[in-house]
């Protein structure tokens, strides 16, 4: 009877300890706590941003433009500009594609200009700009954004290195971002193209999907499988 009693005990316990376990966090690979990570398959690269993730994100990549309504979980293909599109350029309702970059400024900035398709609802449509003399004076810069709130500046330095003493071309080394001149801690090495920040101060980061060869100090791509990559900070920058 005593050794029927223990059995029972020691089932009772085991069946106590998995109910215990079930209810227990499953551990898996912790997300950064700051930033979220986006990416468009086959995209290979992100080049300019509109809208915010909480609502419609808009994305343009090497040749095309995607967007997204449930925050990166899936990514509808907009439109095939058949190149890059290296600027969005927002006001009020209407986003404007920039198909062109501008060279280097007087003041040391890169600038996306030409205005050449627009869309009213955030990608999902799109119509040819045909205000042509107007499009030619719309521009805005890339890799260079300003918070709403505190007017903060926040900008790229691109870490380039020439491939030899007697050549003109050069290879990126993770891209640094500044804020107000000051590395800012961003987790990621990565090849950055752009920066955008939305109307709650929250920074999107615009790179490519390359991966970084530390020993190599270069980075590595998977052609066209490589993914377009959008970094997103969870809370608004000061």
């Amino acid at each position: 009877m005593k050794k029927l009693l223990l059995i029972i005990s020691a089932i009772a316990f085991i069946i106590a300890s998995c109910k215990k376990d079930n209810k227990s966090p499953v551990v898996t690979n912790q997300e950064d706590p700051n930033w979220i990570k986006l990416e468009i398959p086959n995209g290979r690269t992100a080049y300019a941003i509109a809208g915010n993730i909480d609502d419609t994100l808009l994305v343009t990549t090497h040749t095309k433009a995607y967007f997204t309504t449930d925050k990166g979980k899936s990514w509808q293909e907009s439109k095939n500009f058949n190149g890059p599109i290296q600027g969005l350029y927002t006001n009020k309702d209407t986003v404007m594609s920039l198909l062109l970059t501008g060279g280097l400024e007087l003041e040391g900035t890169l600038k996306a200009s030409v205005a050449q398709f627009y869309t009213l609802d955030m990608g999902k449509n799109w119509n040819r700009y045909l205000d042509y003399q107007r499009a030619q004076k719309i521009s805005k810069p890339i890799g260079i954004v300003q918070s709403a709130q505190n007017k903060v500046i926040y900008e790229l330095k691109y870490n380039t290195k020439p491939v030899s003493t007697n050549s003109n071309a050069y290879t990126h080394r993770p891209t640094t971002i500044l804020r107000e001149g000051n590395t800012l801690d961003f987790p990621f090495n990565a090849r950055i193209e752009n920066l955008y920040m939305d109307s709650n101060d929250r920074l999107y980061v615009a790179a490519s999907g390359g991966i970084y060869n530390k020993e190599k100090d270069t980075f590595t791509f998977n052609g066209d499988n490589t993914p377009a990559v959008i970094y997103v900070s969870r809370k608004a920058l000061p």
